[in-house]
């Protein structure tokens, strides 16, 4: 097992740590820079294989750190924390019959164009000037179904417009 060094598997495995824990926190407060969430999902791979490596390089340490019976009951707790947010949601399931699909396409038809505009990550005066382009008249504040309506089209078709307009930055 000597076909990467310790230190440079450590080195990595701290350098994945930092930006995986940075674009995470970035992603938890929207906050969309470059491609960080790419970047978070690919490195989080990375960060995967080389923690297996490192676990491999590191396994005399890792039983003898495991026979410990403080690092015994941090696991048991940190179980404990994670089973609490997988087994909740199995103890209490959402209402059956409830189409997901549904209810969030219900919202984006009822929502005001700026929410709708801001799921698909563009400016909603951006998004006010590409229905425009399509002769659609439109406020930000009024919901998918206000607009259709006032255009005489249907809510498929704005959301149509909405879903494929072009990314920009």
């Amino acid at each position: 097992m000597n076909v990467i060094p310790r230190n440079i598997l450590s080195a990595l495995l701290t350098v994945m740590f930092v930006v995986v824990s940075i674009t995470g926190v970035m992603m938890y407060f929207k906050i969309r820079m470059l491609s960080s969430e790419a970047l978070h999902i690919w490195l989080g791979f990375a960060f995967v294989a080389i923690s297996c490596l490192h676990l491999l390089k590191n396994w005399n340490g890792f039983v003898t750190y495991f026979k410990k019976r403080s690092t015994l009951i941090s696991i048991f707790f940190g179980f404990l924390v994670i089973s609490a947010f997988i087994v909740t949601p199995l103890l209490n399931p959402q209402e059956k019959g409830i189409n997901p699909k549904s209810k969030i396409i219900g919202t984006m038809m009822n929502a005001p164009l700026s929410k709708v505009a801001a799921f698909v990550d563009l400016d909603e005066v951006m998004m006010v000037k590409i229905l425009a382009d399509k002769q659609i008249i439109a406020s930000s504040k009024q919901s998918v179904s206000e607009i259709a309506k006032a255009n005489d089209r249907t809510s498929d078709d704005i959301l149509n417009i909405v879903f494929t307009a072009p990314y920009m930055p």
